[in-house]
């Protein structure tokens, strides 16, 4: 029973944090700093994720950059011409995955 109790808090906990600034949205108002940086949280994630990507592996033996440095290109280049976010990601996922299986097969 105690189980199902813990199930319900967490949901019911999880469900708050989500629908709490949908409440309080309408009410608040951000300075327009804070909008500012708002607004390019989303690409200085995927920057920390490019980054993060490409540097070198903690092991040695390392591993081939040759994927990760084609999906960064390629996601790059769709973002350059103008596309969405979304596209520009599932372009590098498919980028990745092409040169990931090539150096499978070459290698």
């Amino acid at each position: 029973m105690s189980t199902w109790i813990a199930i319900a808090l967490v949901g019911i906990g999880s469900y708050a944090l989500r629908v709490t600034p949908l409440l309080i949205a309408g009410r608040m108002r951000l300075g327009e700093r804070t909008q500012l940086i708002l607004r390019y949280a989303g690409i200085g994630g995927m920057a920390a994720l490019l980054v993060s990507a490409l540097t070198p592996p903690a092991t040695a033996g390392g591993g081939h950059r040759v994927p990760q440095l084609v999906a960064v290109v390629t996601c790059a280049v769709v973002a350059v011409r103008g596309r969405s976010m979304t596209r520009s990601l599932v372009a590098g996922a498919v980028g990745f995955l092409v040169a990931g299986g090539a150096v499978a097969l070459l290698g």
